[in-house]
């Protein structure tokens, strides 16, 4: 991310733009299915904040907790029209703020869980763009015995030159 989409952000957020939270204030730009929100900080760092309140929180998608898992399971296409559109409407970039999102650590910790249903949604939410970034897990994918065939050869498929 831009230090100039940090400054746009934390602007936004000491202007009394978001919501607050517990520590300061966040801009949600998506509802997952649950109710829990993801946005940015001040610092314009990715947040989640769960549903019914609560603090927002660093959204680490390495711990591979549920909300990494609910990420997946909403379409790639509305997710990130989801941030495009609360972004615009915050006066932000709406594709630099889309593009800062962390799409491949949230897909790269699904991968590292190895169970195929997951793996499959994680392969099928990946942009080909993003899919250099990941070629080591996509690869490995392809060479887990453990996964079915198909699955496999989809990540085959997936696979980039280096």
């Amino acid at each position: 991310m831009s230090a100039g989409l940090r400054d746009l952000v934390r602007e936004l957020l000491e202007g009394g733009g978001g919501e607050p939270s517990e520590g300061g204030r966040f801009l949600p730009l998506v509802t997952l299915e649950s109710g829990a929100r993801i946005g940015l900080d001040s610092a314009a760092a990715w947040v989640f904040a769960p549903e019914g309140g609560g603090p927002a929180q660093a959204f680490a998608p390495d711990s591979g907790g549920p909300i990494v898992f609910e990420v997946l399971e909403s379409k790639r296409d509305d997710f990130d029209a989801s941030i495009e559109e609360a972004a615009r409407a915050a006066g932000l970039p709406p594709e630099e703020v889309a593009f800062s999102f962390p799409a491949a650590d949230v897909v790269r910790a699904v991968l590292a869980r190895g169970l195929p249903s997951m793996t499959r949604l994680a392969l099928s939410w990946l942009r080909l763009t993003e899919a250099r970034a990941l070629r080591a897990e996509i690869m490995a994918v392809s060479r887990d015995p453990t996964m079915p065939v198909p699955l496999r050869d989809l990540a085959e498929r997936l696979t980039v030159p280096e």
